[in-house]
């Protein structure tokens, strides 16, 4: 292949576009992110002869070591030409991983020039992220111009997640500060904000605390509560208890709560039983009765008789028992007769559960 003509290579490219199902055309990028460069690399020069090929030649590499020192450029192009998507994005990943700025750029300009298609969107993915990763500012940048022509903030949140892996405060000020709509404004930073606690929670936690911001669906704190808890409940616990009175807090404990008990079920409610009486413990109680009541409808209802509200215990009553009502009716009537609940509180749950069964709906 190195005596091909510069004819013989362009067919070359326009042969392995056709064998990645490409051929819907190209979409045109805001300029060259650094001043020029080369564009687009014969990817035929990579990768053989095709995918059968590079399937061939991996199997041999892998023996030998060869994989290894093929080249950032090599790597990429030969991932681009997989037929398993899982496959074809894990590898582009890897090839990416240690990869140089220059690298990087190189990739960007081989994943520029690839007709339209879903190894270009992978491809250009892995590299924004990459990007992100090396040079935050100027990837996000770039990625701004591609939303601004687009519309699509796919790449954005790339190259925006990519920065925040390297340096996440001064992602999440440039995220406040972007010219977008309000709702990619926040999932950025809820994003952000997520794999910054799954790597540094108390981090997370510590910055949020003093950089309060608008992320949604529940709010940074209920955010950092939940990936915090699935590492290490105790520490959220100690955090969670230590934040303002609110329901900031509350929506933490409530986190907290559904994923200790996921982990264990027993560690939590002894944490739960241990608290002093309040607010605080009530919403914890009712997380905690939801929770066992997935196993024991009648042990979720014994937590329930415990919280103080008897607003509160008929609405979590209902939670307990709502999944019991939709499959046998008869049963759950009978397991909230043998519970301790009031018979005022019986009454109007009772009452309630008649009026979504004959509706059909949930609690």
């Amino acid at each position: 292949m190195a005596g091909m003509t510069k004819g013989s290579v362009w067919l070359a490219t326009a042969g392995v576009a056709l064998a990645l199902g490409f051929g819907l055309g190209r979409v045109t990028a805001p300029g060259a992110p650094w001043g020029g460069g080369t564009k687009v690399r014969d990817a035929a020069q990579q990768i053989g002869q095709g995918e059968k090929e590079v399937e061939e030649r991996e199997k041999v590499d892998g023996g030998r070591g060869g994989q290894a020192q093929a080249s950032v450029e090599e790597r990429f192009a030969r991932a681009l030409v997989m037929s398993d998507p899982k496959t074809r994005d894990r590898e582009l990943e890897n090839s990416l991983s240690q990869a140089s700025l220059a690298e990087v750029k190189k990739a960007l300009d081989m994943a520029l020039g690839l007709p339209e298609g879903a190894a270009k969107r992978a491809a250009m993915a892995k590299v924004m992220e990459r990007w992100g990763q090396l040079e935050g500012p100027k990837a996000a940048a770039y990625a701004e111009k591609l939303f601004a022509e687009s519309g699509n903030p796919d790449l954005l949140k790339d190259a925006m997640r990519g920065w925040g892996q390297a340096d996440p405060q001064a992602s999440i000020a440039y995220t406040q500060a972007m010219e977008v709509g309000d709702g990619i404004r926040r999932d950025i930073t809820r994003d952000l904000f997520r794999d910054w606690a799954d790597r540094n929670p108390q981090g997370a936690a510590s910055y949020a605390a003093s950089n309060p911001m608008e992320v949604g669906r529940g709010g940074v704190t209920s955010l950092i509560a939940d990936r915090w808890s699935k590492q290490d409940p105790q520490s959220a616990a100690n955090w969670a208890m230590s934040l303002p009175p609110g329901k900031e807090q509350q929506r933490a404990l409530d986190q907290l709560v559904q994923n200790w008990s996921d982990l264990n079920l027993q560690a939590a409610a002894d944490f739960v039983s241990r608290q002093a009486a309040g607010e605080n413990k009530d919403a914890m109680v009712s997380s905690l009765a939801r929770e066992v009541a997935k196993e024991d409808p009648s042990a979720g209802l014994k937590w329930v008789s415990t919280l103080s509200d008897p607003a509160l215990q008929e609405r979590t009553a209902m939670g307990v028992l709502w999944r019991t009502a939709r499959s046998d009716p008869v049963a759950a009537q009978q397991i909230l007769k043998n519970s301790s609940l009031s018979a005022t509180v019986q009454t109007a749950v009772l009452t309630k559960m008649m009026k979504n069964s004959n509706r059909g709906n949930g609690p």
